[in-house]
């Protein structure tokens, strides 16, 4: 009996020591959320390029006969009209070539003219018998090579008249000066580049278009082109050219866009060229919704009674929301607000 007594003790007080030991069990009060369901948004499909500014048209301005340049008249960034003399060389050499063609034809005349009396002269001797058929040959033959002389001197004289008019040379359009690659004192030749010319009133934006996206560019179809250097203005462009060759090394196609002539464009400059490409389905999350934990970018998205972080890739064109590109899938609820600090584990409550 006393041994009973003691085990029933000794259990009793096992007990009490198990119950001032009892850690007591906290219980996390729930953050209240607000939450939306991700939802499939049909959007216009819009594919973004950029390139530059290029002329339709221009041209380099050379010379057609060799000289000293002695004026340049005009500088990069002048603008030129049709006609204008923009270069002229020295003529002083070509002056003295007109005078030795004009002696030389001057010769050939006279040479002509006698060839010419002397040949008349054995006609009518020989008509008298005077003069053999063989006089009257060898005269008529120095009289047609004295008049081929006349003709090749005539041609000379024209050719060194015409290079005179070389010494002075034109812009060929209106447009301005772009680049120059002369200088005072230079020898210009035939074919030398000297001046670069365009036409500003012609300008085209020139794009590459990816692989993927060249489905976007059709022949005459309207583009929204922006140049950021001249402000916000959006221009109106047409597709009006695209280069069927591939670059072998990007994948990607030249497209060319025409556009209305604008005092403030230049060649050269920066462009974007927005292509509408017809509709595409995307899932659009507010950015507010959207954090970053260590560098990596997620919402909290609702299961069961509490919020876990998942992990998305998104792409932002502006706006007060982003696409989702991954990690989310339509009917998927993400918290767009909370009362509290979210974290894995915490229980949320979501508001009606």
């Amino acid at each position: 009996m006393r041994a009973a007594t003691m085990v029933v003790v000794s259990g009793l007080v096992a007990l009490g020591a198990c119950a001032r030991h009892e850690v007591p069990i906290e219980r996390k009060t729930p953050v209240r959320v607000k939450s939306v369901a991700v939802m499939m948004a049909e959007e216009p499909w819009e594919v973004v390029a950029v390139g530059s500014l290029r002329s339709t048209r221009e041209a380099v301005v050379s010379g057609k006969a060799m000289g000293t340049i002695t004026e340049i008249r005009k500088a990069a960034g002048d603008r030129v009209t049709r006609g204008e003399v923009v270069v002229v060389v020295d003529s002083r050499d070509v002056a003295g070539q007109i005078q030795q063609a004009t002696g030389a034809l001057a010769q050939a005349r006279a040479a002509a003219a006698i060839a010419e009396t002397n040949f008349k002269r054995f006609e009518q001797l020989q008509g008298k018998g005077a003069a053999s058929q063989l006089e009257l040959d060898q005269a008529r033959y120095q009289f047609d090579t004295a008049r081929g002389a006349v003709t090749q001197a005539e041609g000379a004289l024209a050719t060194a008249t015409s290079y005179q008019s070389y010494a002075e040379i034109p812009a060929p359009f209106d447009g301005r000066i772009v680049d120059r690659m002369c200088e005072v004192g230079d020898m210009a030749s035939p074919g030398r580049p000297l001046l670069k010319i365009e036409d500003e009133t012609r300008l085209r934006l020139d794009v590459t278009l990816a692989e993927n996206d060249l489905q976007a560019a059709r022949i005459g179809a309207a583009v929204r082109v922006h140049v950021p250097s001249i402000g916000d203005r959006v221009l109106e462009g047409k597709v009006g050219e695209i280069v069927p060759a591939a670059d072998t090394a990007t994948h990607s196609f030249l497209v060319k866009i025409d556009i209305a002539s604008d005092p403030m464009l230049r060649s050269g400059q920066y462009g974007q060229a927005v292509f509408t490409a017809g509709t595409r389905h995307v899932l659009r999350v507010p950015k507010s919704a959207v954090r970053t934990r260590g560098g990596l970018t997620g919402v909290y998205v609702i299961e069961g009674d509490h919020a876990t972080f998942r992990l998305i890739t998104v792409s932002d064109s502006g706006g007060e929301s982003v696409e989702a590109l991954s990690g989310l899938s339509e009917g998927d609820r993400f918290v767009i607000s909370s009362s509290g600090e979210i974290a894995e584990g915490v229980p949320i409550e979501e508001e009606s």
